[in-house]
């Protein structure tokens, strides 16, 4: 029944502390067992007890001014708000030097595209483009 050892235990005791209530469900009974049975298991647990209690007792002092100071100067400056942070992000991108070639590229774009459309997609057939002819001429009274 009992795989439990020294060893082991050993390594409950720094993983878990002496408290038998922090240890694993499946092997506190084991270890409990061994350290009824055996004084060196005792003198292990009574060596955890300490730096357990030492550890509980031992407080960190909260940060000085002068560190909080450092910490919080040691960061970047918060920019004002949002205008501050889309002329950041206007300079970032190039600034006015990206104005012209926008610009010579929606130019250029302007003048490509159409011609890369479908052009057959928007012609009439020629039965729908006489009788517009026609329907324009009887609306307008013109004569041939």
């Amino acid at each position: 029944m009992s795989s439990m050892n020294l060893v082991r235990l050993n390594q409950l005791l720094d993983a878990y502390g002496a408290s038998p209530g922090r240890w694993p469900d499946a092997e506190r009974a084991q270890a409990l067992h061994l350290l009824a049975g055996s004084a060196e298991a005792r003198a292990l647990q009574a060596q955890a007890a300490l730096l357990d209690a030492s550890l509980d007792e031992f407080r960190v002092a909260p940060p000085s001014r002068e560190l909080r100071g450092r910490i919080l100067d040691s960061f970047p400056p918060r920019s004002i708000g949002w205008r501050a942070w889309l002329a950041e992000l206007w300079q970032e991108l190039g600034g006015w030097r990206l104005v012209a070639p926008a610009f010579a590229a929606s130019l250029s774009l302007g003048a490509v595209l159409p011609n890369l459309l479908d052009q057959a997609a928007t012609d009439l057939p020629d039965e729908d483009l006489i009788a517009a002819v026609q329907l324009v001429d009887n609306d307008f009274g013109v004569q041939p």
